[in-house]
């Protein structure tokens, strides 16, 4: 058996919410993220056999890194040419956050686990886009969130997620939760 998992910062429910309020009155083919499930994915996993479970969240466990602040600035789509299929809220360069994503990358690859090789672009899923989405009301949604800025987002921990579907829905069930320390542990323990 398996689970399909990824590791994701949560964001406090006030962020998630003002995200969610972005899209009003969104047309046929939106399909809005719920402001309960707004995340910054770090890494996605993909499919993860049960055996796998206990060594990965261990090598998780391992990750130290200090709690730091993220923002929120701008948003966009991918593809960023043709029909976009995603709409997200950016997120400015940050070195804490690009240092916790190699982290645990590195904890992931030390049990085995794959990892994407892409370029990581930090973002917030905000809605995915049919074909059926008008390209004007795309256009006119990034026109006007473009000064979207949000900052001082405190992170101090980090989820693994199971996602799962059903009913047609996609529900993220949080498989175990991983503080960040106050200073970072020294390589020894």
């Amino acid at each position: 058996m398996s689970r399909r998992l990824f590791v994701a910062l949560d964001l406090p429910k006030p962020v998630g919410w003002r995200l969610g309020q972005l899209i009003a009155s969104p047309p046929r083919g939106v399909r809005s993220v719920r402001p309960v499930q707004v995340h910054l994915t770090l890494h996605f996993l993909g499919d993860v056999a049960d055996s796998t479970h206990a060594v990965l969240t261990d090598a998780l466990a391992s990750v130290a890194h200090a709690p730091f602040a993220l923002e929120i600035r701008g948003t966009g789509v991918f593809p960023a040419r043709g029909r976009p299929t995603v709409l997200w809220a950016g997120v400015a360069d940050s070195a804490p956050l690009t240092a916790l994503h190699a982290a645990i990358g590195d904890a992931l690859e030390s049990c085995g686990v794959a990892i994407e090789r892409r370029p990581y672009v930090p973002h917030v899923t905000l809605a995915r886009l049919t074909p059926a989405v008008p390209r004007a009301w795309t256009t006119r949604f990034l026109d006007d969130t473009s000064g979207l800025h949000l900052d001082g987002i405190p992170i101090d921990r980090f989820l693994l997620y199971d996602s799962r579907r059903r009913d047609g829905v996609t529900e993220h069930a949080v498989e175990a939760e991983f503080p960040l320390c106050r200073r970072e542990r020294d390589a020894g323990g």
